[in-house]
């Protein structure tokens, strides 16, 4: 069976991410995110692709700084919230009733009840004419204790059944990753 090459998404599951940045005057942003993916083991950068139009760009570009947080199945209603298109603004941490996550590294906030923070600054943008690249080094990386057991040679394992949203099979929607059950559209 062959697919339109657009058609991709069919095939990569997409974990969803939500992305957290503060613009320049102060005001957080959280975005959902699917086009994220580390670059090459044992590299510390990840890539991210955006549309040109967001907030979340526009405050990586003036900050420099963002934080990947990983949030876990039981945040479908607060994902759904984030990824509603609020003007620039607004502060969509209390739009979606998040609570703050001091970072070490960067300003932007990570976001409580997350399985995991990756606190990033940005090394390069690509632009194209209609997404941007974004390159960005992790200067911090931590993960819920309540969830994850380091081992030895600094490798970690589930404590418990963690399990992660994906964007994947039929469109921008969130999947259950044991149900496959959609549960909203997210852009």
């Amino acid at each position: 069976m062959k697919l339109k090459p657009n058609k991709r998404e069919q095939i990569f599951p997409l974990p969803v991410a939500l992305i957290s940045t503060i613009s320049n005057q102060g005001v957080r942003n959280a975005a959902p995110w699917s086009n994220i993916t580390p670059i090459l083991r044992p590299l510390d950068e990840v890539l991210l692709a955006s549309w040109l139009k967001r907030d979340t760009l526009t405050n990586i570009r003036e900050t420099g700084e963002f934080v990947i947080n990983i949030p876990p199945v039981g945040m479908e209603e607060v994902v759904m919230v984030c990824s509603r298109n609020y003007p620039p603004e607004v502060d969509e941490f209390e739009m979606a009733g998040l609570k703050p996550r001091l970072s070490e590294k960067v300003k932007a906030p990570g976001i409580e009840g997350c399985l995991a923070w990756a606190e990033c600054t940005l090394i390069e943008e690509i632009l194209r004419e209609k997404f941007s690249l974004i390159i960005g080094k992790v200067v911090n990386l931590e993960v819920d204790e309540n969830f994850f057991l380091m081992k030895k040679a600094g490798w970690i394992s589930k404590k418990s059944k963690t399990s992660v949203l994906h964007s994947w099979s039929r469109g921008p929607y969130i999947y259950l990753p044991q149900r496959h059950r959609k549960i909203g559209r997210l852009f």
